[in-house]
């Protein structure tokens, strides 16, 4: 056989067992149950779903409670496409209009106001696997984009931890204090997402719930304690959250957040022997922990306030709001922005821990091993304000 012919010809069977493999993937993540849901892309199972939050922990109802109470998560999957109260019932689908009224007060439902009959949708961001993968593409995109951006004042993030002693707080310090962190205020100042607040629009809950399947194998977060301009940060991830919640639940969060405010330390006996094993304070109560002034004098936060400048700038600039939630059919701007940013910010923390520009915590690449004082290393402090 001729060489040119036979290498189109194997060009061509590559090709075609491509489009049957992605075939195969379709159907199989593409079945169409008798209820108007994909199966194998959107799960029955509520169990099978990341839940996540953004908001300011103001709340008359969980949105967790609500999600998982009676079969409101059927009702949520049912309607993702819009769906009458017909529709509901040829499909099935028990519903009672308390229900409906509840999920629509919570900005999970919408009723279309010039439809008749009236048509039910989700506004509950849920991306099933399609929508969940197509989305990780993007982000992922975005993140090896900006890393060579973010390279240099990474490096100089470390070297000035590194010469206070607190190398191991890197990870910590660029997700929770910047990535998670100092970001929100330009975000918010600039439209991106809304003041924490219950109000008419938000009578409920005062932020942004969301779903996605399948859950992610890595991901974490910042709890903090606020007041009087400081902040009680700690960076949590699920693998050591057990570990983590021994000490560092809410109540101690507040507790620390208070003594520091009162006293400069931990005067408290009973909570600074609870402390010690952790390496957060020493026996007389003083922080031992990284304490990052919101001054021009504190070369820590000057770095931390170029990387958030860099990460705003790049998000205007590259995250395209209206065409995601075209595509993804989000219900708002502030919805799409935070859902995609939030899958952005761990891929770019997992894109920087491979590229091997910032490590995970030993309590988060292994949870197993890690003991208290690596947990420890999960708690920092910022004090000051951003004007």
């Amino acid at each position: 056989m001729n060489k040119n012919l036979k290498e189109g010809t194997m060009k061509n069977f590559k090709i075609l067992g491509i489009a049957v493999c992605l075939l195969f993937l379709c159907l199989n993540h593409c079945n169409v149950t008798e209820k108007g849901q994909t199966s194998e892309n959107y799960p029955a199972d509520s169990t099978e779903y990341e839940f996540l939050r953004y908001s300011g922990g103001q709340e008359i109802i969980s949105p967790d409670k609500i999600v998982s109470s009676d079969n409101n998560w059927e009702i949520l999957l049912s309607c993702l496409g819009g769906k009458t109260r017909e529709e509901l019932q040829a499909n099935e689908v028990e519903f009672t209009e308390s229900q409906l009224m509840l999920l629509k007060a919570m900005g999970f439902l919408d009723f279309a106001k010039d439809s008749e009959p009236q048509e039910l949708t989700t506004t509950l961001p849920i991306l099933g696997f399609s929508e969940k993968q197509a989305l990780f593409q993007k982000v992922r995109s975005l993140a090896t984009e900006i890393e060579p951006e973010l390279r240099d004042d990474i490096e100089k993030l470390k070297e000035a931890l590194v010469k206070n002693g607190y190398e191991d707080y890197a990870f910590s310090i660029l997700f929770s204090a910047i990535v998670d962190g100092i970001v929100w205020f330009p975000f918010r100042a600039q439209g991106f997402v809304k003041e924490f607040a219950l109000d008419r629009s938000r009578p409920l809950f005062d932020g942004v719930y969301w779903a996605y399947y399948p859950k992610r194998h890595f991901r974490c977060g910042s709890n903090i304690a606020i007041g009087d301009d400081v902040f009680m940060i700690l960076n949590w991830s699920d693998g050591p959250m057990e570990k983590i919640q021994k000490v560092f639940h809410w109540d101690n969060l507040y507790a620390l957040r208070d003594e520091f405010l009162e006293y400069g330390r931990v005067a408290d006996e009973e909570l600074k022997s609870e402390l010690l094993p952790y390496g957060i304070v020493n026996d007389n109560g003083e922080f031992t922990v990284p304490l990052i002034e919101m001054k021009p004098d504190d070369q820590v936060f000057l770095i931390c306030q170029a990387l958030a400048e860099k990460i705003v700038g790049f998000m205007v600039q590259r995250l395209d709001i209206e065409k995601l939630q075209e595509e993804f059919g989000f219900s708002d701007k502030e919805k799409a922005f935070v859902v995609a940013y939030h899958e952005w910010m761990w891929e770019l923390m997992e894109y920087l821990d491979e590229r091997g520009l910032v490590r995970k915590p030993l309590a988060f690449s292994d949870p197993e091993e890690a003991g208290p004082e690596d947990i420890g290393k999960l708690f920092f402090i910022v004090r000051g304000s951003i004007n």
